[in-house]
């Protein structure tokens, strides 16, 4: 009695399925069926102010539910959670079904055709042409299997279209809806009860009722979160029982974690994990996950798209355990085809190489891009073994499809670069490779970019200063790239300032063979004063000079620079830049050192300099807000880029702009696979979107090896422009930090007093005399120049390189209304010109000719 009373129990708990009538009125039992239906009888029954304000409230409504459809959110529990291909294939199924009954029907006719009577009076078999195929046996199965070959083709055809037209159409509340979507959700609820406006006789007032009640029953129809499709055995709830016992316990990975988002078929469950703690959703491991769910490792992939935060990680497991048995591990494009995160993807040309083996991916055309592969989900699928298998992978981007992929379990690059001089001598493009990448090529670095068409007289062509910028923690070899450059910049010709943030212990062994090296914050800024000077002095040499054009004819001008015509390319190098300001942001040095450093970057690569810095913190916002940090951060993302080891695991938030990496970029480590030190290593840009993983060249004694080339410096002219912090280097070049600083700060006062105790911003260049008598008359007689004082000190000062009305001001002490009215006169004479708003001198002073 027991065992029946059991079985009884159990039919009773179990729910039948319902069919017929029972299934019908079950149906009516949805709360959109009747809202659906009364908004379109509404329509057809109300007229005047009551159909307008149920119009009007309607519309409201659609209003709201697509706003908040379009921002994640809790709220996005709505109705119309659903696949909409889904009712459409059912459908289909069920015009198949009709149209296989109507089938049946005509194979079971007779279609044979009656005996003819031939001319001898016999019967003679009438045989048309489809007579052979009408009767065959197995005519109606084959009829039936091309049948359903077609259906299952058109079905399919349909989930395709729908899921190039809507890809994102799923039920996670965490993304945003797209328009499309919410169109096909929210739009009949405004324009059902518009339909009552618009003169139509009664039977469309019926077709109304019917969309409407259709649509209000398909919109409210969604899935239940949780519950298990119909087929498979365990069930949402189960993987959610194993998750809290396995995964979100006390003691387990991700402690108070939560799974949301399910979605389950027989093939892929698909989940969002949730981390309600400090610790990343991506701290869960993939062999934590296959044991609780009882899947193999390679059949989980745990990853995190760009567009989430780190507190969720999205989960995909892969539930055909049966097949996956059968498989040859080793044959990875068969592994990839069943385990494979993307959808679509192909994995094929598997070569063996000397470190490892190499493979492509293809990219579905939709649904997933070369972005959005990362060597996580890679190693995942594969299931590579060994706690640094995504280390072990470097992806290379193809185009826009085609991903390489190398795992290389030794590292070409952990025996070391060894120094070429001969690879540190600049090609015709400006490059020179200061290492090799992880493929083998050579790391190239832009020094110079040329310009064959504009020419100086010795036939050079043109050239442009290229800056730079690199980042990295203490110890990560930034110090071994720069001493690369410094040699690179010694063999080319190049004039070399450097300014030590560390106070001259990152350089020790360069005091002797740089140009100008300094060692305190005062001396960055002086530096950069100085840099922002001699640009400006080339910048009036150049207008002198001629040049020559594509077709060979003279021009007298030059807006550009041309190596040893006659100055040598310059570079200024700030290391440990972020050192330098951010040490104590208040003092008086900051706001001078990034305005210098703003004006060489915006003004000074027509004049052939250069600038570079180095900074340890990986997010260019450190530097500072306003304008000068802004054109700082626009100045260093135009050139080239080298990101070292950092302390964060994402590199690729770096506040870059345009040049923020397109391709994830993994955390580079802090030893290779054989236990050697990864200094020296780094990624490299390209000029594209994509960072190559390099290593710089290494020596002993860069310095030594720098010595057997000569030293270029400054012009005399251009060293008088420089200041007296550049011509007294000598006295100050063997000192510490503090001497130094102290040293600068006594000529500081020097300067001052010799032109403007009170200037805040100093300008160590002296100023040429003038006549200080001013009789605030204004000059009348525009035919002639007369040698007032004021005319005096403004063409002097343009002659010296200040360029805008505000700077000569500044210079000469004068009001910018008396400024405004010299430089107007000045033009009108032919004395100066001006170039896109820069003022500069076409002709001396009669009689008096002020040199810089």
């Amino acid at each position: 009695m027991a065992a029946i009373t059991e079985t009884t129990t159990e039919e009773e708990d179990t729910p039948q399925e319902l069919t017929g009538l029972r299934a019908r009125a079950a149906r009516m039992q949805n709360p959109g069926l009747y809202v659906g239906s009364g908004l379109s009888i509404a329509s057809s029954l109300l007229s005047g102010d009551p159909l307008l304000f149920t119009t009007i409230g309607a519309t409201g409504l659609a209003a709201g539910w697509a706003a908040l459809a379009m921002n994640p959110g809790p709220w996005r529990w709505l109705p119309g959670h659903g696949e909409p291909w889904e009712w459409m294939i059912r459908s289909s199924q069920r015009g198949y079904r009709r149209k296989v009954r109507r089938m049946r029907r005509r194979l079971a006719r007779d279609d044979g055709y009656s005996p003819s009577m031939g001319s001898d009076g016999m019967l003679v078999p009438t045989i048309g042409i489809a007579d052979g195929w009408r009767h065959r046996d197995d005519r109606a199965a084959l009829v039936r299997e091309a049948k359903a070959n077609a259906y299952r083709a058109r079905c399919a055809t349909l989930r395709r279209l729908w899921a190039k037209a809507l890809p994102d159409w799923e039920r996670g509340w965490w993304r945003r809806y797209t328009p499309a979507e919410m169109v096909l959700r929210a739009g009949p609820l405004a324009a059902i009860p518009a339909s009552g406006f618009i003169d139509v006789p009664w039977w469309a007032h019926i077709v109304a009722a019917s969309v409407g009640s259709v649509w209000g029953s398909w919109v409210w129809a969604r899935p239940d979160f949780g519950v298990s499709p119909a087929g498979h055995p365990e069930g949402a709830g189960w993987y959610l029982a194993r998750w809290d016992e396995w995964i979100a316990c006390e003691r387990g990975p991700l402690p108070d974690s939560k799974l949301v988002d399910i979605d389950l078929d027989d093939d892929k469950l698909t989940a969002i994990i949730v981390s309600t703690t400090a610790r990343p959703a991506l701290s869960v491991g993939q062999d934590e996950i296959s044991i609780a769910f009882d899947v193999p490792p390679r059949a989980v992939n745990v990853y995190r798209p760009d567009d989430m935060s780190a507190s969720r990680a999205k989960l995909t497991v892969r539930l055909r355990t049966a097949a996956a048995a059968d498989l040859d591990m080793d044959d990875l494009p068969a592994v990839w085809e069943e385990f494979g995160p993307y959808g679509g993807s192909e994995l094929y040309d598997v070569q063996e190489t000397e470190f490892g083996r190499q493979f492509k991916i293809l990219m579905p055309r939709r649904g997933a891009s070369v972005a959005e592969v990362q060597p996580r989900s890679i190693a995942q699928a594969l299931d590579l073994p060994g706690e640094d298998a995504v280390a072990r992978l470097h992806l290379r981007v193809i185009d826009a499809r085609r991903i390489e992929v190398n795992e290389m379990s030794t590292n070409p690059l952990q025996d070391g670069v060894a120094l070429d001089l001969r690879a540190l001598t600049m090609d015709d493009q400006g490059y020179v490779t200061v290492g090799k990448d992880i493929y083998g090529r050579p790391a190239k670095w832009r020094l110079l970019k040329f310009d064959p068409i504009r020419r100086g007289m010795s036939g050079r062509p043109s050239a442009s200063a290229v800056h730079s910028f690199g980042s990295g923690t203490t110890g990560a070899g930034k110090t071994s790239l720069e001493e690369d450059l410094q040699v690179a910049q010694r063999i080319n010709g190049f004039i070399s300032w450097l300014a030590d943030g560390k106070g001259g212990a990152g350089y020790a062994s360069w005091f002797g063979d740089l140009d100008w090296l300094v060692k305190s914050p005062v001396g960055a800024m002086l530096m950069g004063q100085a840099a922002t000077r001699v640009s400006e002095y080339r910048y009036s040499e150049q207008m002198k000079m001629q040049w020559l054009d594509a077709e060979g004819f003279i021009e007298q001008g030059r807006s550009f620079f041309v190596p040893g015509e006659p100055f040598a390319p310059m570079a200024v190098t700030w290391d440990e830049f972020n050192e330098m300001v951010l040490k104590d942001p208040h003092a008086f040095h900051v706001k001078p050192l990034t305005r210098a450093m703003s004006s060489v970057g915006r003004l000074s690569r027509a004049a052939g300099l250069a600038a570079r810095a180095w900074v340890q913190i990986p997010n260019l916002d450190s530097i500072g807000s306003d304008s000068s940090a802004n054109a700082i951060r626009d100045m260093l993302q135009s050139g080239n880029i080298g990101l070292f080891r950092t302390a964060r695991a994402d590199v690729d938030v770096m506040s870059l702009g345009s040049r923020t990496p397109e391709f994830r970029l993994e955390p580079l480590p802090e030893r290779f696979p054989d236990g050697s030190e990864t200094g020296g290593l780094f990624y490299l840009a390209d000029g594209k979107a994509q960072y190559t993983q390099s290593r710089a060249m290494f020596h002993t004694n860069p310095a030594r090896v720098a010595r057997q080339f000569p030293m270029p410096t400054l012009t005399d002219p251009e060293a008088e422009a420089a200041g007296a912090a550049y011509l007294r280097r000598e006295e100050y070049r063997y000192m510490d930090a503090a001497e130094e600083e102290a040293f600068l700060l006594e000529l500081i006062k020097q300067e001052q007093s010799k032109n403007n105790p009170n200037a805040t911003v100093i300008d160590l260049k002296p100023a040429p005399a003038v006549d200080t008598e001013d009789d605030g008359a204004e000059d009348e007689d525009l035919d002639e120049l007369v040698p007032l004082t004021r005319t005096q000190k403004v063409w002097s000062a343009v002659d010296g390189g200040a360029r805008r009305n505000k700077q000569i001001a500044e210079v000469t002490e004068l009001k910018p209304s008396n400024v405004a009215n010299a430089t107007t006169r000045l033009e009108r004479l032919g004395k100066l010109t001006q170039i896109d708003r820069d003022w500069y001198t076409a002709a001396p002073l009669d009689g008096d000719r002020v040199d810089a």
